[in-house]
Order: structure tokens, then sequence, then C-alpha cells
């Protein structure tokens, strides 16, 4: 049967609609869009992009899906909030689930929900570029970390850091394991130890710099997604293979180790004390 090439393209356009309404449904927490062969992924989960259960489900959601997806070439992680990326996990979800002191749900939550959120670029098969344009704390960080280019806004200058050492949060071994990977090793140290919160102006992490970052990232997955795409995919697998090798690790005695750590009568003081001052 014979299409004229503008039926044609109209049909090709409606088909790939149709196709991408996985990826463009009703998000909770994200907002998301595609154009230019780019799906653009919007954190939107007031008032700081707090890394919920939910939010932590939808990124791993969103980007599984986004590997399936062949005419996606590449994906912008972004927020929707004016000041800040994100900041990391819930603390209020950390702090519930120690007071209860119910293992299995701490275990489940740090060790699989968070664990798999926060990281949820590095298993995308697709080039994944961050745009940063606001505070990125902890969980938040190690999800910039984990895409394969970072832009940094400077029109305006916000902190980047790991805060969860004041509470007396320890991280898993796969977090430190990414910050060990992705930053100077006399950097991470820091901020795993000492919680100092850096200026994003003079954070020393491999990115670029623009007032319009979300352009920069923009720029970087077209050059990329104008070349095969399966060298990249393949260096990509190698470059992350140690992280994703400790999935497959069992790890009790490290969910042990941090069991005992935010259930003790210290953390869970300093975590109470913390929200108390979030809601002041």
């Amino acid at each position: 049967m014979y299409f004229s090439d503008s039926l044609s393209q109209y049909i090709l356009t409606v088909v790939c609609e149709i196709e991408m309404l996985s990826l463009q449904r009703q998000w909770k927490t994200l907002s998301v869009s595609f154009a230019d062969a780019i799906l653009t992924v919007s954190m939107n989960r007031p008032k700081v992009n707090a890394m919920s259960p939910e939010l932590l489900t939808e990124l791993v959601e969103v980007f599984d899906q986004t590997s399936k997806e062949d005419k996606v070439r590449g994906v912008l992680l972004r927020s929707n909030l004016n000041s800040t990326f994100c900041a990391g996990a819930d603390l209020s979800t950390v702090y519930n689930l120690s007071v209860a002191g119910q293992k299995s749900a701490i275990d489940k939550f740090v060790f699989e929900t968070l664990s798999r959120g926060m990281t949820a670029p590095l298993y995308c098969s697709k080039p994944v570029a961050c745009s940063l344009d606001g505070h990125t704390i902890a969980g938040g960080l190690m999800l910039a970390l984990s895409c394969d280019y970072i832009a940094i806004g400077t029109r305006k200058p916000f902190r980047i850091g790991i805060t969860g050492p004041i509470v007396g949060i320890p991280y898993p071994l796969k977090a430190v394991k990414l910050i060990q990977h992705q930053l100077d090793p006399s950097v991470g140290y820091r901020l795993l130890v000492d919680a100092t919160l850096h200026s994003s102006s003079d954070f020393p992490i491999k990115c670029e710099r623009s007032e319009t970052p979300d352009d920069l990232s923009r720029k970087w997955l077209k050059m990329i997604g104008q070349r095969p795409l399966q060298g990249f995919q393949t260096t990509k697998q190698k470059w992350w293979s140690n992280i994703i090798h400790l999935d497959t690790l069992d790890n009790e005695q490290e969910k042990q180790a941090y069991f005992e750590a935010v259930t003790s009568d210290e953390c869970l003081q300093a975590m109470k004390n913390a929200l108390a001052k979030e809601k002041s």
C-alpha cells in the first residue's frame, strides 16, 4: 500500500507517541518530556526532592523503561525546583523506620529501595546527563555522580555535600565506593567524615559549568546521540561494573552494623533534633 510522504511521517509520529506513553504517563514525583530524541526527567517533589520510597521507585522505573526505548538517544536528569536538585534520603523515613526498630524494613529501604534508586542512572543503557542548578545533598550527590555527564549552573552558588554523618547515619558500601570511583579519594573521605558542605562554585568535581546547565547537558547528549550507541553502551557497562557488582554481594554484616548505628540512642536523638529544626 502506498502512502504519501506527509501521511507516512504522520503515521510514524503517531506510532512514536503511542510507544512513548509508558514513559510519558502521569508520574507522581517526576515530570517527563521527550523532544529531539532526548528524554527529560525532572524531579518534582516539593520542597527539596527528598528521596521518599515513591521518588526512588519512580527513578528506577523511568530509567529501566528508557533502556528499552529505541527512539530515546539520551536522558537529561534535572530538577523542577528552583533552589534544589535533590536533598537526599527523606530523613523522616529513616527516623520512623529506626524508631520502630524493624530491621527488615530498614534493610529494604536502605539496601534495596535507596541503593537502587539513587544510582538508577548508571544502570540505564542510554547516556545520562545531569543538570545541577540547586542544592545537591547526600543521596542527591550520589544520584548526580551516577550520571555519565554533569553540568553545574553558575548563575547562583548552591551547596553540595553529604550530611548523614552529622546525625550519625553511616553510608552503605555501595555509596562509599561510588564516591571513591567518581571523586578524588581525599575529597571523598572528607565528605563522608566531616560532612562539610561546599559551594558549587569551587566543588572539585569532573563537570562542565554554564549559566544554562540544561542547554549544556542537551548539547552533550546530542553529540553522543549522533554516534552509534553500542560502543558507548559497552564502555558504560565496563565503567560501572565494579559498582554494579556490589549488588551481588552478601552484606548481612553491613546491614547489621547499619541497623545498630541508626537505632542507637545518640543517632535517634540527633535525627529527632534535625527534624525538629526543619519544622521550626
